[in-house]
C-alpha cells in the first residue's frame, strides 16, 4: 500500500492563464455526456447553438471544448424530466478510452492502483478544469477533486458526474466498495438522491467544498485484466513528452516552461525576457535554475523538445508551422535541434510516431 500512498501529495502544477479556455478538455471525454443527451430531448441543433457542439467537430482528431461548456450543457439538462437517469447513462457510456491517452494508458497499467496513479499525474494533460488527489488512510481511500473556476451549478453538477464516471471505470476492473461520496451541491431531490445512492450503494453528503468518493481501500491492488506491460512502457513515454510540467518537477522549473512556451509565440525568447515575466531579475532566475542543477539553456531546449514532440503528433501542423511554434526563424534551425534530439529528421520521427500510434490503437481495441 506504501507504494500507492506515496503519491498523494504531488507538487502543483502551474496554474493555466485560464481554467475555463477553450482548449481544457479533450472532445473524447464530453461524447459519452453527448450521445446521452440525445436521447433525452436534446436536439444536436440545440447543442451546437448553445454549446458550439458538433458531432463531426468532436470526433476529429485533437478536438477539445471549453470547461464552461460542459457546465452549460449539464444546466441544459438539470431542468429536464430524467436528468438523474441521464447523468447516470451518460456514465455507463464512458470507457477508459474516453479519457484519450491517458485512459488508454491507465487501461494498460498492471493494477488498479498504478492507473489510479497514472490518471493523478498526467489527468491535467486531457482534462484542465479540475484536479484530482487520492489518499489511503488506513482501510480506506478516497478520491478527492479540487475543481477550477466559479462554484456554479453546472461546476457542482459535473463535479458529482466525475465522482461517478470515476466508480464505474473502476467497477470495470472489480467491484469496489463504496463507504460515501460528498457532493459540492447545496440541495438534492429525493428522486436523484435515491437515484445515485442506489447506483453507489452508500450515502451522499451534500454541501462539501470538494467533492470526494471514499471506497474500501483493497481495490488498489486488483489487476487490471488489459494490463500490457509493452504498451504501458510506451504510453508512458507519450505521456512524459506531453507533460514538461511534470507534476514532481520543481514549481520554478514549471513557470518557467510555462512562461517559454508563451514567449516561444512570438519568437525567440531570452532569459531576460522570462525573468522579466516572472518578476526576477535574470541573475536571480539563473542562480536559482543553478540551484536546481539547470540553466536557462537546459530548461529552454528541453521545453522546446517536448513541444516538438507534441506538435508533431498533431497531423494538422506542417513542419514549418511547428518551427515557427517553437520560435524559430528558419525551419533549418528547427531541423539542426530536432537531429540533436532525436537523431532523425522531424519528418521521419512524425512518420515512425503514426505507425507506432497505428499499432497501439490495433492492440488497444483488439483487448
Amino acid at each position: 500500500m506504501s507504494r500507492f500512498c506515496g503519491l498523494t501529495h504531488p507538487s502543483a502544477l502551474a496554474e493555466p492563464d485560464n481554467p475555463l479556455s477553450e482548449r481544457d478538455i479533450d472532445a473524447s471525454n464530453v461524447l459519452p455526456a453527448f450521445e446521452a443527451s440525445l436521447r433525452f430531448g436534446v436536439t444536436e441543433a440545440e447543442l451546437a447553438d448553445e454549446l458550439g457542439w458538433r458531432r463531426e467537430d468532436l470526433k476529429a482528431d485533437g478536438a477539445t471544448v471549453s470547461g464552461a461548456s460542459t457546465y452549460r450543457h449539464m444546466e441544459m439538462l438539470f431542468g429536464r424530466t430524467g436528468y438523474a437517469d441521464f447523468v447516470l447513462m451518460a456514465t455507463e457510456l464512458h470507457t477508459l478510452s474516453s479519457l484519450g491517452v491517458v485512459g488508454l494508458a491507465c487501461k494498460t497499467a498492471p493494477t488498479v492502483g498504478d492507473a489510479m496513479a497514472c490518471h493523478q499525474r498526467y489527468q491535467h494533460l486531457t482534462n484542465r478544469t479540475a484536479r484530482y488527489s487520492t489518499t489511503v488512510n488506513g482501510e480506506e481511500l478516497t478520491l478527492r477533486e479540487d475543481r477550477l473556476g466559479e462554484a456554479c451549478l453546472g461546476s457542482r453538477l459535473v463535479s458529482d458526474y466525475t465522482m461517478f464516471i470515476a466508480l464505474h471505470l473502476l467497477r470495470l476492473s472489480g467491484s469496489p466498495l463504496v463507504l460515501g461520496m460528498r457532493s459540492r451541491r447545496d440541495s438534492m431531490s429525493h428522486v436523484e438522491r435515491a437515484r445515485f445512492e442506489d447506483f453507489l450503494g452508500a450515502p451522499i453528503e451534500i454541501g462539501a467544498d470538494a467533492a470526494t468518493l471514499t471506497l474500501e481501500a483493497s481495490i488498489v491492488d486488483v489487476p487490471i485484466a488489459s494490463a500490457d506491460a509493452e504498451l504501458a512502457r510506451y504510453l508512458q513515454g507519450v505521456l512524459e513528452r506531453a507533460a514538461p510540467n511534470a507534476q514532481d518537477e520543481a514549481p520554478l522549473l514549471g513557470q518557467v516552461r510555462s512562461a517559454i512556451q508563451s514567449g516561444l509565440l512570438h519568437g525567440a525568447v531570452t532569459a531576460g525576457e522570462i525573468a522579466e515575466k516572472l518578476a526576477l531579475g535574470q541573475r536571480t532566475l539563473q542562480r536559482r535554475l543553478a540551484d536546481l542543477g539547470v540553466s536557462f539553456a537546459d530548461v529552454l531546449d528541453s521545453t522546446r523538445q517536448g513541444l516538438a514532440e507534441r506538435y508533431l503528433a498533431r497531423p494538422e501542423l506542417s513542419l514549418s508551422e511547428v518551427a515557427y511554434l517553437l520560435g524559430y526563424s528558419e525551419q533549418a534551425s528547427f531541423h539542426r535541434a530536432f537531429r540533436r534530439w532525436h537523431d532523425e529528421t522531424p519528418a521521419t520521427y512524425r512518420r515512425q510516431l503514426r505507425e507506432r500510434q497505428r499499432t497501439v490503437a490495433y492492440k488497444v481495441e483488439s483487448k
